[in-house]
């Protein structure tokens, strides 16, 4: 079989060896594209993708953990503590930069962020309840790298 293909590839002119060659070097080019290195790269993706849910899914975690040993027994804030000082020192502890607004009503509190990672946000919100703040309004946008902007209403309740 190997004997007849040599045969019948000797038997064509120099011009058609050429044209043979460069159309067997075309498909192995058109293999290597699209049979190796792209699924590689898409693997690789995939791989990135399923990494970063599972460092939010863990960030998730860590911040509902950290709530629950942070949280007192009594599940209540001072009675004479600012709602302003609570948010303001809850989001410094957490790392996030708010942007106050200055008409707020007393009892409530209306801020901005320009970006902070939705789970960590969620997860202190949460936690802002457990001290009794509640959320009133909440706005998510998402931005670059996965962030979100946040503009929020919070009010103390009476527990």
């Amino acid at each position: 079989m190997i004997a007849s293909l040599r045969a019948w590839y000797y038997g064509l002119s120099l011009r058609e060896q050429i044209l043979l060659g460069v159309a067997g070097g075309l498909a192995a080019l058109v293999v290597l594209i699209f049979g190796i290195i792209l699924p590689s790269l898409a693997a690789i993706d995939r791989a990135e993708v399923a990494h970063d849910e599972a460092v939010q899914r863990r960030g998730r975690i860590v911040a509902t953990v950290n709530a629950a040993l942070a949280e007192k027994p009594s599940g209540r804030i001072a009675g004479g503590a600012d709602i302003a000082l609570i948010v303001t020192q809850g989001a410094a502890e957490k790392g996030f930069d708010l942007v106050k607004s200055a008409n707020a009503t007393p009892g409530q509190m209306t801020f901005r962020m320009d970006q902070a990672r939705a789970p960590a946000l969620l997860a202190w919100l949460t936690e802002l309840e457990s001290q009794g703040v509640a959320v009133s309004s909440v706005t998510l946008r998402g931005g670059a790298n996965g962030s979100v902007t946040v503009e929020a209403q919070l009010q103390k309740v009476a527990r």
